[in-house]
């Protein structure tokens, strides 16, 4: 999927916005990096939706194992219910448009034509909902790579007892419906040169759409 020259890409839980001055092989190292990173926290932690925390500290040091010097970092924590109303890809989008100005409008698109697209829904889905026991914890990650394989990323992971509807990725939740903690984690990271490694890639392209969202 293509937006404003921007390309789209599913990887695990991660959402990520490609500029198109990106190479190929930068493109491909990136995304399976966090692909290698998440399988192996996956492994180490045995869920992200069990011990988020823990397992976000496993999916980190995966990433620098793979060759990826984070240059900055933030946190927080708070009580989910403390939130009014509450879109899953809010706090990301506005971490991110804090950090990529000129890229406000694309990310905001490219959300807005993902929650169109049934397939890559689903596909994002298997690695960022989970339902159990009458509530849905949901781990889910929103980045951009930019020239010279610069990486931002930024997670949210949160508990809800509303049942994910088809629009889960756009749609507000109410605070009276969340549950435990929210978390949000942000970072941005370069590979370091001399441990580049394409790999065994694992991650997908959403279809083209045929044309380019303006």
């Amino acid at each position: 999927m293509d937006v404003d020259g921007y390309t789209m890409w599913i990887t695990g839980g991660s959402l990520v916005l490609v500029a198109p001055q990106v190479s190929e092989p930068e493109c491909r190292h990136a995304l399976a990096a966090l692909h290698h990173a998440q399988s192996l926290a996956d492994g180490l932690m045995a869920s992200r939706f069990e011990q988020y925390r823990r397992w976000y500290r496993a999916y980190r040091c995966a990433l620098g194992r793979r060759g990826w010097r984070v240059s900055h970092s933030c946190q927080s924590v708070e009580t989910a219910g403390s939130r009014t109303l509450l879109a899953p890809t809010q706090p990301l989008l506005l971490w991110l448009g804090s950090q990529h100005a000129d890229l406000g409008d694309v990310l905001e698109l490219g959300i807005d034509a993902l929650a169109m697209n049934p397939q890559g829904l689903e596909q994002l889905a298997r690695s960022a909902l989970h339902e159990c026991r009458g509530t849905t914890r949901m781990v889910l990650e929103l980045g951009v790579l930019r020239p010279g394989a610069r990486l931002s990323l930024c997670s949210i992971a949160l508990e809800t007892c509303a049942r994910p509807a088809a629009d889960w990725l756009v749609a507000p939740l109410a605070g009276q419906t969340l549950r435990g903690d929210l978390y949000f984690q942000g970072l941005m990271a370069e590979p370091a040169p001399e441990l580049l490694d394409a790999g065994r890639d694992a991650f997908i392209r959403l279809p083209r759409a045929g044309h380019t969202l303006h």
